[in-house]
């Protein structure tokens, strides 16, 4: 069990000489898979690597990372699930009396239980699965070549490797910034800030006015704490705007017009500005916020996360009229195949990637192929890691 109190699995490649490689399948939460039939349940998972992945990656090679993560994209798995069947409703029956004539109600009857029904459908290797064993088989494959992870990303996709540490981002609290007190101005480039999940009024304000507060004080204290340091400040706003502002884009210009006064000297950057049910409605409402900040000749940029949970997600946001930058979240998009396509498709569409991963050496690693605009996660973890690899 995590820390999270989710349900975890680890997954491992075993070579016929022996050595094994090993990683865990990390389920991040996907509005786009937010219902009951995309759960991730470790047992069936198991039960699906012996019965669907082993007899296709059992004997072969393991030469090539990308031909063998290519072939878990088609596999589908029967997933099972219990779901809640409400009950029919039911004509009114019974008899009638004088008291039910002056009443209104007709005779008493037990209201009838909703029952249970077991469910099997059949859908694409989950996420969490994929992202397990493509971890595993990356780490494997790099070993049996005698390099790093890097240089086999950046080999197998064609890719220059850093020749310098990617930028990173790290989350804005003191402990971490004081942690990581001795790269910040040189090697963090932005801090990220997450708002709350619940009672989005009272922790930001009706209009957003307690996060302007709180913005002009981080702006005060940051000169404190290095007076060199120049980062962005990156804001998670959830849908937290989505309950302020119910997605009207014209709102939403307002109380960002307030945020980037708020923020200066410092560069804005706000993930999830609006929040909508649909990949299609999220696009195109963060099209139309893009226009008005272009208009009004706001500097802040919009940052793409929500509904970006495939490859097929991340080409539609791929779009400088969206959005200025596109958030990838590796284990989120699973198969590390579409992770690194991903990333690879970003940049030749000159489009600004912020990637995340929780595994912080691998994630290293494919940002030193890769190169993301700024790489987001544990600051010490992965500048000790790029150092390791930069020297």
């Amino acid at each position: 069990m995590a820390e999270n109190g989710r349900s975890q699995l680890t997954v491992g490649v075993q070579l016929s000489d022996g050595q094994r490689f090993w990683a865990t399948c990390v389920d991040v939460p996907a509005v786009s898979r937010s219902d009951e039939t995309a759960v991730f349940d470790p047992t069936q998972a198991a039960k699906h690597v012996q019965d669907l992945v082993l007899p296709v990656w059992q004997g072969q090679a393991v030469i090539m990372f990308r031909p063998l993560a290519q072939r878990l994209l088609p596999l589908m798995e029967p997933f099972s699930y219990t779901r809640t069947v409400p009950p029919k409703p039911q004509p009114a029956t019974g008899t009638v009396t004088r008291r039910s004539l002056i009443t209104g109600f007709l005779a008493e009857e037990e209201a009838p239980e909703p029952r249970l029904e077991a469910v099997t459908i059949e859908r694409p290797l989950h996420p969490a699965l994929q992202y397990g064993l493509t971890a595993a088989l990356l780490r494997a494959v790099a070993a049996v070549n005698r390099e790093s992870v890097a240089a086999r990303v950046a080999r197998e996709y064609g890719l220059a490797l850093a020749e310098t540490a990617v930028p990173l981002q790290i989350a804005l609290d003191d402990e971490t910034l004081q942690t990581a007190h001795t790269i910040l101005a040189t090697n963090v480039a932005s801090l990220g800030y997450t708002t709350g999940k619940n009672n989005h009024k009272a922790a930001l304000g009706a209009n957003a006015e307690r996060l302007q507060r709180h913005l002009r004080q981080v702006a005060a204290w940051l000169p404190t704490v290095d007076s060199s340091f120049q980062p962005a400040i990156h804001l998670d706003l959830r849908d937290g705007f989505r309950d302020l502002f119910n997605n009207d884009e014209g709102k939403v210009l307002g109380a960002l017009f307030g945020l980037e006064q708020a923020a200066k000297p410092y560069h804005l950057h706000v993930q999830n500005p609006v929040w909508h049910d649909s990949r299609e409605a999220q696009r195109k409402s963060l099209e139309k916020l893009r226009g008005y900040l272009a208009f009004r000749r706001l500097k802040l940029k919009l940052v793409a996360d929500a509904w970006v949970d495939s490859l097929a997600d991340v080409k539609d946001f791929a779009n400088p009229e969206v959005c200025h930058m596109v958030h990838i979240n590796l284990p989120r998009l699973g198969n590390l195949e579409a992770g690194i396509t991903a990333v690879s498709h970003l940049k030749s569409q000159n489009q600004s990637i912020i990637l995340s991963g929780e595994d912080s050496p691998l994630t290293t690693h494919i940002a030193l192929a890769a190169t993301p605009t700024i790489l987001s996660g544990s600051p010490q973890l992965h500048y000790n890691e790029m150092q390791k690899f930069l020297r």
